[in-house]
């Protein structure tokens, strides 16, 4: 166990542009927080890059999966298929809006849906596709889209961790009806938060523009201060500062038993944000500001995260009891690097890498068919092949960490299970 603090690796870095806090400080100054020229030039920047006309901003990931649940016009009450292993707020909001969530099995593997997944789910009642790809490796979107197109069910993409991702050229977002993104600062593509909805279809594009027309930014206050904690932590998510600043806190935090400034999950996430009224509100031209510097970077950033993947899973592979993320579609990005492993020993293997400068992270996903808000007497729960909360580890392999450091934690991975140096 080394003591040497310099240089730890976060659980997660912040991506964040060069430029972003003379940015932040060029609207706060002129008044360009809220509303400004960024908005729309940003919605057709992004629209080019994804390959989609209609580009509407929301200000949250969450706020913009609710204008994509307004804008399809759905009946209420209607079904909505869910993967069942996802983020939990996502089927609660459609639950508050007065939709049905219906959960399917996910691949174990994958921890995605594919078509004869969500086939078995399907109903006169199902009104919608949610298709996840998660931890940014995308789900069998064509056979998927396939399935929607011949039963006639609507398909939104949740593009949440895949930004980026193509599959046979062609970017997720683009294979259904609407495409949703989120730049919290979890993801490969921060923007001080905010999110957006793609779509080609005019009649669902009219519809979101409807919504936004009676909805306003946050207020320039809350925008400013969420702002500028994002920039904060990016700068503390740098592996440098990292080791000398949190690093330290989350040993002595270990060393004391106490919780690693974890998030709130699960049932317990849902019984607060239960308490929420959503609401759609815009995207702030800050947001915008930040999202066209960050449209010039994210393909690099993601060709980066790959290479890093490529060289953990190159020397982990073949450890036992740990199982890697490999893709089996498309260019998967790695906006995380799940690690699946026996719920009993992954804390084990956290502390471990936590002591040789390595934190790591317990997902915010869960399986969201045994979770109390979600139980109905008329969608019993399915036959639990799924991965649990419990069984992933979250690694970094953002690229600003090197790949020397990547090699250097597949090596503290192997010594943990008492294998060799690859």
């Amino acid at each position: 166990m080394t003591m040497d603090f310099f240089g730890a690796v976060p659980r997660r870095c912040v991506n964040l542009p060069p430029g972003s806090l003379k940015t932040l400080l060029n609207c706060a100054t002129r008044g360009l927080v809220e509303d400004g020229p960024d908005i729309q030039a940003f919605y057709k920047e992004f629209g080019n890059w994804i390959g989609f006309p209609h580009v509407f901003g929301a200000s949250s990931g969450r706020t913009a999966f609710q204008l994509a649940l307004e804008a399809l016009d759905l009946d209420k009450g209607a079904e909505i298929i869910f993967p069942a292993f996802t983020f939990p707020v996502m089927p609660m909001v459609a639950k508050m809006l007065g939709f049905e969530p219906v959960f399917c099995n996910v691949d174990p593997d994958t921890f995605n849906a594919g078509a004869e997944h969500i086939a078995a789910k399907v109903t006169d009642k199902t009104g919608a596709i949610l298709a996840t790809h998660l931890f940014g490796q995308p789900c069998p979107i064509r056979e998927v889209a396939a399935l929607a197109k011949e039963r006639n069910i609507r398909l939104i993409e949740d593009c949440a961790h895949a930004c980026g991702v193509r599959v046979g050229g062609q970017q997720v977002g683009t294979f259904g009806d609407i495409g949703v993104f989120s730049f919290a600062e979890g993801k490969n593509m921060p923007c001080f938060g905010g999110g957006v909805i793609v779509t080609a279809n005019d009649d669902i594009a009219r519809r979101a523009e409807g919504v936004l027309a009676q909805t306003s930014p946050p207020p320039r206050g809350e925008t400013l201060k969420k702002a500028f904690k994002i920039w904060v932590e990016g700068l503390l998510t740098r592996p440098a500062i990292f080791g000398l600043t949190v690093y330290p806190l989350l040993r002595l935090k270990g060393w004391l038993g106490q919780p690693l400034m974890d998030s709130v999950v699960g049932d317990d996430l849902l019984a607060a944000f239960a308490q929420s009224a959503p609401r759609v509100s815009r995207l702030s031209n800050l947001q915008a500001a930040i999202g066209r510097r960050q449209i010039t970077r994210i393909d690099a950033f993601n060709e980066g995260a790959r290479r890093n993947a490529a060289v953990l899973t190159e020397h982990i592979g073949d450890v036992p009891g740990i199982q890697v993320s490999q893709s089996a579609e498309g260019n998967h990005i790695y906006v995380y690097y799940p690690l699946k492993i026996a719920a009993k020993r992954r804390d084990d293997l956290r502390r471990f890498l936590l002591a040789h400068r390595i934190d790591s992270k317990n997902t915010d996903m869960d399986d969201c068919a045994t979770l109390k808000s979600f139980r109905h007497p008329d969608h019993p729960q399915a036959d639990g092949r799924r991965p649990t909360a419990a069984a992933i580890l979250e690694i970094c392999v953002y690229p600003i960490i090197p790949q020397n450091e990547m090699r250097r934690i597949a090596r503290v991975i192997r010594d943990w299970a008492g294998l060799s140096p690859s």
